[in-house]
C-alpha cells in the first residue's frame, strides 16, 4: 500500500492511511515553547483530533523532551515523522 503524503505548509503534513485521514503538524512545545515537537491528528471532516506526539525536531533545553509522552524519544525532522506516524498506525489500528 503506497501512502502518497502532501505538504500543506511548511509545519503541515496530510496523508490518508486505512481510509483515515491524518495530520502531521510541527507544532512549538516545552519551556517558554523555544522547543518543536511534531503532533499527529486524526482528520473527521472539518475537526481535528489530537492523537499522540510523535517526536521532537528541536530542544526546549529544559528537559521537555524527556519528559513528554513522545512515540519516539529523540530527535527527528517533520519528514522524518511520517515513518514513526505509520509504525504507529499499523500497531494501532
Amino acid at each position: 500500500m503506497e501512502i502518497q503524503f502532501t505538504r500543506i505548509s511548511g509545519n503541515e503534513i496530510k496523508f490518508k492511511y486505512k481510509d483515515y485521514n491524518f495530520l502531521l503538524i510541527e507544532q512549538s512545545r516545552g519551556v517558554y515553547s523555544i522547543g518543536k515537537a511534531v503532533q499527529l491528528y486524526q482528520l473527521d471532516g472539518l475537526e481535528k483530533k489530537h492523537i499522540k506526539e510523535m517526536a521532537w525536531t528541536l530542544s526546549d533545553n529544559h528537559r521537555g523532551m524527556e519528559e513528554s509522552e513522545a512515540y519516539y524519544k529523540g530527535f527527528t525532522s517533520l519528514d522524518g515523522c511520517k515513518a514513526l506516524a505509520l509504525d504507529y498506525l499499523e500497531k494501532l489500528l
